[in-house]
């Protein structure tokens, strides 16, 4: 009987938790019991993901067709002509007299593109220069042309705008001196004259480039 009590109270301590032996030894971990350590990310994760970024970024590819190109130089050659094409109603326009109509007509793009300063307008003979340089061009004769074109179309603004208070339209050309006279009749020609000239010269350093 002592046998058998001292046999059940051994194989009791045995099973019990506090004595590191038995079922306990073998029970799962405790979800708490479980530590989670972060992945460090390798060497090749550092790599790859900046390239699955771009490749997403970019619509899956990362050549030269995913950036705009700029304007070529045929196409500035095109708005150069639309220009000028715009410049040809001002002769009859200066015959009838219509000064402020004359205005009107440099100030509206393209014409005001190529020499005006006024807000929201940008000049695009540097641009045009750039891009006839760039295509084997002559750079620098464009940017003299600019110069021509720039100066006739602001003499031309001024002498149009002068001529709306020009005694002449008032008083008529008797007593006018000459000065008065070239003034009113010559200036305003001759300076739409020179424009074009410019401009055609611009032209045809762009062509076939």
């Amino acid at each position: 009987m002592s046998c058998a009590f001292a046999l059940c109270a051994w194989a009791f301590r045995w099973a019990s938790p506090r004595s590191g032996l038995g079922v306990s030894a073998w029970a799962p971990p405790r979800p708490y019991d479980v530590v989670v350590r972060p992945e460090t990310p390798s060497r090749r994760t550092f790599l790859f993901t900046p390239v699955v970024l771009l490749l997403a970024s970019t619509g899956g590819t990362t050549g030269a067709a995913a950036v705009p190109l700029p304007p070529s130089v045929a196409e500035r050659t095109a708005l150069l002509e639309q220009a000028r094409t715009q410049l040809v109603k001002v002769p009859a326009l200066l015959r009838e007299e219509k000064w402020d109509a004359v205005r009107a007509v440099l100030l509206q793009p393209p014409v005001a593109d190529l020499w005006a300063k006024a807000s929201g307008v940008k000049n695009i003979l540097p641009a045009y220069a750039a891009a006839v340089g760039d295509a084997g061009g002559d750079e620098l004769a464009v940017l003299e042309a600019k110069e021509d074109i720039v100066s006739h179309l602001r003499y031309l603004d001024m002498a149009v705008y002068n001529n709306v208070f020009n005694p002449i339209a008032v008083e008529g050309t008797v007593g006018a001196t000459k000065a008065l006279l070239r003034s009113y009749y010559e200036d305003p020609i001759n300076e739409y004259n020179a424009c074009l000239r410019a401009l055609d010269e611009l032209i045809a350093l762009g062509k076939g480039l």
